[in-house]
């Protein structure tokens, strides 16, 4: 009987093979029994540090042409399309029946994986001087919530992002006592507020075998995502009633590029774990082909072979800044054409004392001018469809499922390291 990790996995197989994508391709092959059905394990154009697994999920093909599972896991063999089928005649790679390759995947799984469903434990206490005569210190104690504690020369704050509530409490202070605001204080008090936000951190705690997970940060992330899609959703609605409602295309721009920059962040680090422990790969394997599909069916084209992160982010993010950052009506870059006069007294340094090659300068009577008009620059100009916009919505949606499927799964590898 197979454990609880490889009948996750072999569901993730099974649902795979029942995709439209790949339906669609298997359609267009001739199976024949003894053949093997080699699945990638990447899908989406990868821009992170580590390297491919060398193991694939495979699908032996029977000798009625269907496929058969469990899966098995090959090696030594390398594809870069989505799906390779080996005729049972080619150059085979060496196979693995799953349960022993998880039993190796498992004994090598190590520790920092299960950072994925760590547990924020926000209890830090952090101190900051106050440059003032009346007061010493605030201490940040996240505890409070967005309590305020003044004391006769501290005070403790559970927050401290909104100066406005703190200063509130500070001014009653003083207006109970009888006295008036001590000259400087506010500004000595947002000081401290701005070195506590430096200092800022949590601890990030891995969750021990045999402890239940509450709410780990994948879900925290989950949650923030899911509420950007709402809101996606709502203003892409708006948009699609009233095509000139510019509020509402604003809106999508920004829960967009939001989006678009943070949850990829998050998705590298998820293909990073899936590159060293495979095996995460494999318990997520139908929905990263899932998003990997959403990434290809959007309307635009910057990868020929595998849907691109970095496409789609510069592809957001340069739709973002026309819209945003084009103020001035100047959609191409301008060049001046400037006479002898301009560059009277000329002088061109070169050969500067070693470390100090900054020297090397081109100086000239309006140099001080010219520094300060290059300065100016523009957005690229990039008009994105409402086609565009509405496909994304389906990014997102994989996007947080993937997250959620991530954490799940590793959810399960964490209980049954309790029951080891």
């Amino acid at each position: 009987m197979p454990d609880s990790i490889e009948t996750i996995i072999i569901d993730q197989a099974i649902r795979l093979t029942e995709h439209e994508g790949f339906k669609s391709w298997s359609a267009g092959q001739q199976f024949k029994s003894g053949g093997l059905v080699m699945v990638n394990n990447s899908f989406v154009f990868r821009d992170v540090k580590t390297n491919k697994a060398e193991d694939f999920i495979t699908l032996r093909i029977d000798d009625k042409g269907n496929y058969t599972f469990p899966p098995v896991v090959s090696s030594g063999l390398k594809i870069n399309s989505d799906f390779k089928y080996l005729t049972p005649t080619s150059t085979l790679p060496a196979i693995r029946l799953l349960g022993d390759a998880l039993v190796d995947q498992k004994q090598h799984l190590g520790e920092l994986v299960f950072v994925l469903i760590g547990e924020i434990k926000d209890d830090l206490l952090e101190i900051a001087e106050v440059t003032h005569s009346d007061f010493d210190e605030i201490c940040w104690d996240p505890k409070l919530n967005n309590a305020v504690k003044i004391y006769p020369r501290s005070m403790e704050v559970g927050q401290v992002h909104d100066e406005d509530v703190i200063w509130e409490c500070l001014m009653k202070y003083f207006a109970d006592a009888g006295v008036s605001v001590p000259d400087g204080l506010r500004q000595a008090v947002g000081t401290a507020l701005d070195k506590l936000q430096e200092k800022a951190a949590a601890h990030l705690m891995l969750p021990e075998a045999g402890h239940s997970i509450e709410e780990s940060i994948t879900d925290k992330i989950v949650t923030v995502l899911k509420e950007q899609m709402k809101n996606y959703d709502i203003a892409l609605s708006r948009v699609v009633e009233s095509p000139d409602d510019m509020s509402a295309r604003n809106d999508i721009l920004r829960l967009a590029y939001n989006f678009a920059s943070d949850a990829t962040g998050y998705l590298k680090l998820i293909v990073s774990v899936c590159d060293l422990k495979p095996m995460v790969l494999w318990g997520t394997l139908f929905h990263h082909y899932s998003l990997a599909e959403a990434f290809r069916l959007l309307p635009w084209t910057r990868s020929h072979n595998k849907p691109s992160m970095k496409g789609y982010v510069e592809t957001i993010s340069d739709a973002r800044n026309s819209a945003f950052h084009n103020l001035f009506p100047f959609k191409k870059s301008l060049n001046i054409t400037l006479t002898g006069s301009s560059l009277a007294g000329a002088e061109l340094r070169i050969f500067s004392e070693h470390g100090k090659k900054k020297e090397n300068v081109l100086s000239y009577r309006d140099k001080p001018l010219v520094d300060v008009l290059t300065e100016f620059t523009r957005a690229r100009e990039r008009q994105v469809t409402t086609r565009f916009w509405k496909q994304n919505f389906n990014v997102m949606e994989k996007t947080v499922e993937l997250f959620e499927a991530t954490t799940i799964f590793i959810k399960e590898l964490h209980s049954t390291r309790k029951l080891s």
